[in-house]
């Protein structure tokens, strides 16, 4: 009797695969979980990152206003068409200079302020990068950013000078420089 005993005893000193499964189930759905929170801290933190850099470039265009005249508009040689307007970075095309480079070489900035993720383009649903337009009379001067935190909206640049950079480029966030 003793002999069933000691091998019931030595069965029941393992993990059965069930128990396995069911720890490692638990331990994939845990990991997850933390994941998940650090990828929206992240986020977020590109997204102050972003707050940052448009005060940034608030700060230079005054500077280079000061120094210029102008806030970086017709004939600047940065931007869209050379006229200052459109993605920030961007260089190609009919951009013949980015704006972020015309600070530099102006001497109102020590490197390229460029998104965290380093784009120069974006759609409402693929990339960040930044923007600026001029508009009216009297003369408005925004700068606008895509965050991740915040969500997609119709009306989010309204009122602006580019009222549809929140439906064409998924810009969500503004700031008024002038």
């Amino acid at each position: 009797m003793q002999s069933n005993i000691s091998s019931v005893e030595s069965k029941s000193k393992g993990f059965t695969l069930i128990e396995l499964l069911v720890v490692i189930s638990i331990i994939g759905i845990l990991s997850s979980i933390v994941f998940a929170s650090l990828q929206t801290a992240r986020g977020k933190a590109r997204d102050a990152l972003r707050v940052s850099d448009l005060n940034q470039i608030r700060t230079a265009l005054f500077l280079y206003e000061s120094a210029n005249g102008n806030w970086m508009e017709t004939g600047s040689g940065c931007g869209s068409s050379g006229y200052g307007n459109g993605w920030f970075n961007y260089v190609g095309g009919s951009y013949p200079k980015s704006m972020a480079q015309c600070l530099i070489d102006a001497g109102l900035v020590s490197t390229i302020i460029i998104d965290p993720t380093k784009g120069m383009s974006s759609t409402p649903t693929v990339g960040y990068t930044y923007m600026k337009y001029h508009c009216g009379n009297p003369l408005q001067v925004y700068v606008y950013a895509k965050l991740e935190s915040r969500p997609q909206s119709s009306v989010a640049t309204d009122g602006t000078c580019c009222p549809t950079c929140d439906t064409s480029y998924g810009m969500n966030y503004y700031l008024q420089v002038r």
